[in-house]
């Protein structure tokens, strides 16, 4: 047919050598092109139905197959064979599901059979092609509407053009979108036009494009660099199309040509210098929007136009202004996206050329680098040099605790002069870059400072707290210092009740302000750390998993990690199903190695506890591969980086797994090590845990060898819960009542005990204390057995009840102890009941 062979085909050539040799008579019958009616024509013979029936979908298979009737009979065979097209029994005729078939890609023989044919199309149409070409597979179609009305399309303009392409199925139209029917297309028709024409129809589709976005295409204004979206506008003759593109949008599309023209093809500093720029504002937005790898992307195009000669000294002003905010945005896009070297090589650029000052920024975020890789100690020196440089007075050697405690009582004192009001109403009071940066840097000690354990943490905190108070700075930046105030009240001076109030200055001071960094490691300090002990334990872990998906919106991907382990070891500690658990942690552990290998590691402890439990074998340490395979590693490694949070946690999971697998000397001496740690000082979630077992081990080990010193650290452990207990009972009540058991079962008071035990049981119980419950009822069982005025089925059923607990808890491997232990009776277990659906009356 007229429109399968061109001139470049085979059989042309061979017609046409037939056509001139004079030995052979030739007849030529000419068959147009297969028409949509045609095709309407052919399919409604075939499946014997009227043509006004098959119209719209020999309409789809023209489009498809370019009106080849070779490629539509295949097509048509192909949706026969899997039922795209079938006999309806109900209807008695061919039917077909027409979602599936408008959504049909165009085959790669057809794509060929188009890229042969492009040859012989109209040059408005093949100029046409190349500008859709331009933007890839797919564009907006408000986009095109833009450009019909300017000198980059063709004479006739875009939209005949475009609706000819539709027609034989070249591209297609869905949802506002202009897309090939097929990649080949897309790809040959960018490939086959020469480069210099490709870079000046780039530069012309982005140039008209920029100029619908920005009133002004001079570079000249020293005010273009801090120009916002906001004060962009599109030309006030719009057309129904040019009304959905965004100014955002434009400017990044605009970006795009301009960039893939590229630098060689721009004439002239001052437009490398304006296409620079271009640049910066849309990796700005970027990175606002949280997508730092197209920001790095933006900046380093930025870099590439204003070229080699940027930091020289003769370069304009506003010139190097311009170098800073591409070099520090790129930095910071590579933190973000944990490139570790390209951060050390755009921030050693802004050292070697800018001012102290000027550079504060960028050693700010080389610090989050370097800490990301576990250098704390570097980030620690880095951090405390520059405070000196910036006239802080910081001791030499790290402060002792009277420096410290002498630091807190005169911050407290300022603080006290002012009002929650008064720092609410200030909050809105512009401050200047220096202070800003202050905080930041303030802010990105605090992680290295808070794993090394280091005495500068409170000291700095209460610096940038009398900094903020004397200098009227309350932002989001300072809440951080405030934050951390009150979490030094907690526990250095035992002051809960002012640590839950400087929680809520720091909470205030986020209200009505845009979600940064700090606004993450505000909400993670006073979640994790405060209101700890002022909350029920599920709401903290809630509180911390929203923490977490901010932390991820907001580009803070550490401090992210840190909520969201945290959040799943409440969880586990609060008796959570240990399937669900194990399944988070396995989930996120990819996730968490991508952006914080610390956390990682701290969430593979928690999923050897998981497993022991369980008696599961997920092994958690291949995300590491190879390079640590155990636990002690996990130690090793942490003592290596100088980590004390992870050590103290690491030796937590060693206290924890021995205590629940019944190996209490192995846990007695895991508790030795961890009192030896300074870090097991400082009060937290774990901390709650390891006393609550301890106590019960030292009344355990008081029953055995009646030592006078383990019945005392029992009783000093009960006050210390019930100290923790005064601001929220709920988190302690069924474990005072189990060590409260204990202790009656110790002198030994058999009423008081049994009823303590019940207590426990029927507290744990009602706080959804599962694994608790199991514990109250073993313990009960152990006590019953060594009464000999109860019976020993007495004993067998809280074991029983203890099994059944564990079991939903998801405890097989414990449950399974328990029932080797005690020899239970499956039948017995099995006709007990749910100790869940007990009356309080669990005797």
């Amino acid at each position: 047919r007229d429109n399968e062979v061109c001139d470049g085909h085979p059989l042309y050539a061979q017609l046409v050598r037939l056509r001139n040799s004079a030995s052979v008579n030739v007849t030529e019958i000419c068959l147009p092109a297969f028409s949509k009616g045609d095709m309407s024509d052919m399919i409604a013979a075939e499946l014997r139905l009227p043509t006004r029936i098959v119209a719209e979908l020999g309409d789809v298979v023209h489009r498809k197959t370019s009106g080849h009737i070779l490629f539509a009979v295949e097509l048509l065979n192909s949706m026969l064979r899997d039922s795209t097209i079938h006999f309806g029994l109900n209807s008695r005729r061919y039917c077909w599901r027409w979602e599936t078939i408008c959504s049909l890609k165009t085959d790669d023989n057809v794509a060929s059979f188009i890229i042969s044919n492009l040859s012989t199309w109209p040059p408005e149409t093949l100029h046409t092609l190349r500008i859709l070409a331009c933007f890839g597979f797919h564009t907006d179609q408000g986009v095109l509407e833009l450009l019909d009305a300017s000198c980059v399309a063709p004479s006739g303009g875009l939209k005949s053009c475009i609706q000819n392409l539709v027609n034989i199925g070249v591209i297609e139209i869905v949802g506002g979108l202009v897309s090939f029917t097929h990649d080949l297309i897309q790809q040959n028709v960018y490939e086959e036009f020469e480069l210099h024409q490709r870079q000046n129809l780039h530069y012309d589709i982005g140039v008209f494009l920029g100029a619908k976005v920005f009133a002004n295409l001079t570079s000249t204004e020293t005010e273009s660099l801090e120009i916002r979206f906001d004060q962009m506008y599109i030309s006030e003759s719009k057309s129904a199309g040019e009304s959905v593109i965004s100014e955002r949008s434009l400017l990044s599309i605009a970006t795009d040509h301009i960039n893939s023209a590229g630098p060689d093809f721009i004439v002239g500093q001052p437009q490398k210098e304006l296409f620079a720029k271009w640049n910066l504002l849309v990796g700005k937005e970027m990175a606002n929007i949280s997508n730092f790898g197209s920001a790095l992307h933006y900046y380093e195009e930025g870099i590439r136009f204003i070229g080699d000669g940027v930091w020289l000294d003769e370069y304009i002003t506003n010139g190097k202004k311009l170098c800073f905010g591409l070099y520090e945005g790129a930095a910071a896009a590579s933190l973000a996206t944990r490139k570790g070297d390209l951060v050390e090589y755009y921030t050693s650029f802004i050292f070697q050329h800018a001012s102290f000052e000027n550079s504060l920024p960028s050693w700010i975020i080389l610090m989050l680098s370097i800490e990301s890789s576990g250098r704390y100690n570097e980030v620690l020196e880095k951090g405390i040099n520059l405070f000196r440089r910036l006239g802080f007075v910081i001791p030499l050697s790290p402060p002792g605790p009277t420096e410290i405690m002498a630091s807190l009582l005169s911050t407290s004192q300022m603080a006290s002069s002012f009002t929650l009001s008064q720092i609410v109403d200030s909050r809105h009071y512009p401050i200047d870059d220096h202070k800003r940066n202050l905080f930041k840097l303030y802010t990105a000690l605090i992680i290295s400072t808070y794993a090394l354990s280091s005495p500068y943490l409170p000291l700095l905190s209460f610096e940038m707290v009398q900094y903020s108070l004397r200098n009227t700075v309350f932002t989001p930046e300072s809440a951080v210092a405030f934050a951390a105030l009150g979490y030094f009240k907690v526990i250095l001076a035992q002051n809960y009740l002012r640590g839950k109030f400087w929680a809520n200055v720091a909470l205030e001071m986020l209200k009505n302000s845009r979600p940064i960094s700090a606004t993450v490691q505000v909400n993670f300090t006073v979640n994790a750390y405060i209101m700890t002990w002022f909350v029920p334990m599920r709401e903290s872990s809630r509180k911390l998993f929203e923490t977490y998906r901010l932390g991820m919106k907001v580009g803070d991907f550490t401090m992210s990690m840190y909520a969201l382990g945290l959040s799943l070891r409440y969880a586990l500690l609060e008796g959570e199903n240990l399937s669900l658990i194990s399944r988070s942690l396995k989930e996120n552990l990819k996730k968490m190695m991508k952006y914080s290998t610390v956390c990682a590691k701290l969430a593979v402890l928690d999923l050897i506890i998981v497993d022991e439990l369980r008696g599961a074998e997920s092994e958690p340490f291949a995300i590491f591969q190879g390079q640590l395979t155990n636990d002690s590693d996990l130690i090793n490694d942490a003592i290596a980086s100088s980590n004390a949070n992870n050590v103290e946690c690491a030796h937590f999971r060693r206290f924890y797994s021995a205590f629940w697998r019944a190996d209490y000397i192995q846990a007695e001496a895991s508790s030795q090590v961890l009192l030896s740690l300074p870090s097991s000082k400082r009060p937290k979630l774990i901390s709650i845990y390891f006393y609550f077992f301890r106590g019960l081990l030292a009344f355990r080990r008081y029953r055995e060898n009646n030592s006078e010193e383990q019945l005392r650290i029992g009783i000093e452990t009960i006050c210390k819960l019930e100290f923790w207990s005064q601001y929220a009972p709920s988190n302690f009540e069924n474990k005072l009542f189990l060590l409260n058991a204990e202790q009656y079962a110790s002198l030994p008071n058999i009423y008081e005990a049994k009823t303590q035990y019940e207590a426990s049981i029927n507290s744990a119980r009602d706080n959804g204390r599962l694994h608790e419950q199991g514990l109250a009822f073993e313990l009960m069982g152990n006590f019953l057995s060594s009464v000999t005025s109860y019976e020993p089925s007495e004993a067998m059923k809280c074991w029983k009840n203890a099994y059944l607990c564990y079991l939903q808890w998801g405890a097989k491997e414990k449950a399974a102890c328990l029932f080797k232990e005690h020899n239970l009776n499956v039948f017995d277990v099995d006709s007990c009941g749910n100790p869940l659906k007990h009356s309080r009356d669990v005797s």
